[in-house]
């Protein structure tokens, strides 16, 4: 039996609708984060964290660490605004593979329209490396959380740019099975850090008040943030891996997605 031939699972219909609800949901997210550091480039998380202070006393919650707030902000904020440049050469990009990316797996886009499909995936493949490079820049050199940021940071970075890379090498040789299933995991790194900011709220709201410093909720934030969604990316492959090389390599190989 041939890749063409396999078994082919049925994917439940609510599933789909769940999954596109929420990849829409985390790239609104990342788009909207990416805009707002691109207009307020100095102070971005500054004029944000009101709606934090309002969330709290709605809950009749205390930050034992107020007082030391704004410094805090001003620490996180300032590496940005030291490096206006590079801080645009991460942000844009990053909001430009947020907003292509779903676009490639769309199957009725991609079976009607595969010179989009291509030039989008060649503008992807350039933003992402652009936003991965300056992001480890800030992420190793002027880390916020400390040593467990540097860690994370390498470590997602890292497989980000393999995947990236093994997935382009996977499209030359007409792989697009494999092709496919390197984009998810690097369209999950991408869209990783929006699922980190709603987690960094939730663990901000449960452990500050029990006296955890904004800075360890951070890198908890990142790496539950992160695990939390490769590992979906993980299970998606999968779980339609059977059914996405029956459905992708049935492409004749002379049409080239890349």
């Amino acid at each position: 039996m041939n890749a063409a031939t396999a078994p082919r699972r049925r994917v439940p219909p609510l599933l789909i609708r769940v999954l596109w609800g929420s990849v829409i949901l985390l790239a609104v997210i990342g788009v909207g984060a990416a805009v707002g550091r691109w207009v307020f480039l100095a102070d971005f998380a500054t004029r944000v964290d009101p709606v934090r202070e309002r969330i709290l006393d709605v809950l009749r919650l205390v930050d034992p660490f107020l007082m030391e707030r704004a410094e805090g902000l001003d620490q996180f904020d300032g590496r940005f605004a030291a490096h206006p440049v590079l801080t645009l050469l991460h942000v844009l990009p990053g909001g430009i593979f947020l907003v292509l990316a779903p676009f490639q797996f769309s199957s009725r886009i991609r079976g009607r329209h595969i010179q989009f499909h291509r030039w989008s995936g060649r503008a992807l493949i350039l933003a992402g490396l652009v936003s991965a490079l300056s992001g480890l820049y800030f992420g190793i050199l002027m880390p916020y959380g400390g040593p467990a940021e540097v860690a994370v940071i390498v470590l997602v970075g890292g497989l980000f740019l393999t995947a990236i890379g093994r997935a382009l090498a996977a499209i030359r040789k007409h792989q697009v099975s494999r092709h496919r299933e390197w984009m998810i995991r690097a369209f999950a790194v991408a869209i990783g850090i929006s699922t980190v900011r709603i987690v960094a709220g939730v663990y901000d709201m449960a452990l500050t008040p029990a006296g955890v410093r904004p800075a360890e909720i951070f890198v908890l934030s990142l790496w539950t943030g992160w695990a939390l969604t490769l590992a979906g990316a993980e299970l998606w492959i999968r779980y339609t891996r059977a059914r996405g090389r029956g459905l992708y390599d049935a492409l004749p190989t002379g049409r080239r997605l890349l």
